[in-house]
């Protein structure tokens, strides 16, 4: 195995741009997954455009089913996660996605060939993303986790505050969807050649003491299912997300049949929740450090909640883009203190593992929201997908809470 580079010194309890600037190859990490997540975004929005008036809800399900499918494989992709070079791993999929959007750029196939390139997409996303989680405990203190899990978080929510309003301004302009696809694919070789910048992290385990891809992920499968509080956050992030992620069928056809807003009004709907996220993202890296994520996962629930249930009673395309403010607000504190949590629970060299778990608990959800959100707009339409929506996502908080009470009395995996 060959020898890695030194790691930078992990950052000093301070302030965001004082973790940023003292520790170039977190910096690093932040840009590569802020430009990605700009191209995410970008590609999602003109694919729901250029398919909704094309095949209805039906065929937006599909795509985004098809995205969320691959992540099914979250445990055997965190195996990679924990066993390989992870620069390099994230680099090649970075390349790899370039060329498949490349592909959509250039054919915008019918439904059935655009779902199986997504799903494609979804597979390499898949690889990469558990491997970018694992490495913010690798590059700074414990104490930073919290602050640095939402800075990294900024990264993501770019997919929906900047990368929609992108998709609707691009998907407007001469080549449609081509385009802003072409515009995505670029995005992927800026973030491959940010990779670069990172030292040679070895791997959490050596690839020669490994027993196996399936053993390995039965491995890390039992190391959630050994520990009470992993179990609940996984079963818990799954509802949260079966009921949340409505919003990504139902919010096109919301804005568009409900309120006759045009693209460009659905670009900003969309993109306020972004909006939200990147607000509450910029707030925790100032005030989440030192603090127990338990109050701010229910807080978060909450919002989120809320938010849902506004988007199905909202008169207006304003009252929407406020509802939206606010479910994105909790998302992101979602994210921080599911990430942080874990972080502070799983040994590294099963950190890969859990967090493919975790990704794959979620992708579950979401599948499942695409599924039943297609099904429900099409017979009740998009307010009443809101409302349910909304009102289960209150519910989950009679699971969470126990499992996040037993962290804040300092318990450990049972």
């Amino acid at each position: 195995m060959a020898e890695a580079a030194p790691l930078p010194p992990p950052a000093t309890p301070a302030a965001r741009t004082r973790l940023l600037r003292g520790n170039p190859a977190f910096r690093s990490l932040c840009a590569s997954r802020a430009v990605s997540f700009v191209g995410d975004g970008i590609t999602t929005t003109a694919l729901v455009l250029l398919v909704a008036p094309r095949d209805g809800p039906t065929g937006v399900g599909l795509l985004l089913l098809a995205n969320a499918l691959p992540r099914f494989g979250g445990p055997l992709a965190g195996v990679l996660c924990d066993r390989v070079q992870t620069r390099r791993l994230m680099m090649r999929c970075e390349l790899a996605s370039a060329l498949v959007i490349g592909v959509l750029a250039l054919a915008l196939p019918p439904l059935p060939a655009l779902t199986a390139l997504v799903a494609v997409a979804g597979t390499l996303a898949t690889l990469r993303n558990p491997a970018g989680r694992s490495l913010v405990p690798v590059l700074v203190d414990p104490a930073d986790r919290a602050p640095a899990n939402a800075l990294f978080g900024l990264a993501r929510t770019l997919t929906l505050t900047v990368g929609p309003g992108l998709g609707g301004l691009l998907g407007a302009a001469p080549g449609g969807a081509r385009t802003a696809l072409a515009a995505d694919a670029v995005t992927f070789v800026v973030s491959a050649l940010l990779l670069a910048r990172l030292p040679a992290i070895a791997p959490a385990r050596d690839p020669a003491a490994g027993t196996g891809v399936w053993a390995e992920a039965a491995d890390g499968l039992r190391h959630v299912a050994g520990s009470r509080q992993l179990r609940l956050l996984v079963l818990s992030l799954f509802l949260l997300v079966a009921f949340a992620a409505v919003d990504n069928v139902a919010l096109v056809f919301l804005t568009g049949d409900e309120l006759h807003a045009d693209p460009a009004g659905y670009g900003l709907a969309a993109s306020a929740f972004g909006v939200g996220m990147l607000l509450a993202s910029l707030a925790c890296t100032r005030l989440a450090r030192g603090r127990s994520p338990v109050a701010l996962l229910i807080a978060a629930v909450v919002a989120t909640g809320a938010g849902t249930l506004i988007n199905g009673l909202a008169p207006v395309l304003a009252v929407v883009i406020a509802a939206q403010l606010i479910a994105g607000a909790g998302n992101a504190v979602e994210n921080i203190g599911y990430d942080t949590v874990v972080q502070d629970l799983v040994p590294r060299p099963y950190l890969g593992r859990v967090f493919g778990t975790i990704a794959t608990a979620a992708q579950l959800g979401s599948a499942f929201a695409y599924t039943l959100g297609s099904l429900l707009v099409g017979l009740a339409g998009a307010r009443v997908t809101f409302v349910l929506a909304g009102a289960g996502t209150l519910a989950v908080l009679l699971l969470l809470v126990p499992a996040l009470g037993s962290h804040t009395r300092g318990g450990t995996p049972a």
